[in-house]
């Protein structure tokens, strides 16, 4: 059996993550259900994760005019709750995966 490794973080220095994402994501989530979402996850799932949106971004650059800055924000929003869906999580996970705060074998304690 693999050995579970746990990263500590402060709450204030693991709010500035999850502000983020939350903000980028229009989460409107608790961030414990969020923190338990991403800790459900598994290293194969997290890098799915990783994957699925890296794609969606790629296609998104192509089809949007980079100058249009709203636009941007909107559809990615978007991808976040798209690649969510396919996960049954909230999008500020999604997007905890891709700011990854820890390596994707690892899961997170917030003291």
């Amino acid at each position: 059996m693999k050995k579970i490794r746990y990263i500590k973080f402060s709450k204030r220095e693991f709010s500035k993550t999850l502000d983020f994402c939350k903000l980028f994501s229009n989460s409107l989530e608790d961030a414990n259900i969020i923190i338990k979402q991403f800790n459900s996850l598994t290293q194969n799932q997290r890098l799915e994760i990783i994957k699925a949106y890296s794609e969606r971004e790629k296609l998104l650059k192509i089809q949007i005019n980079s100058e249009d800055e709203d636009m941007y924000l909107t559809c990615t929003a978007v991808n976040f709750n798209i690649v969510a869906t396919k996960y049954d999580i909230d999008p500020a996970t999604v997007c905890i995966c891709i700011a990854s705060p820890c390596k994707s074998n690892e899961k997170i304690i917030v003291i």
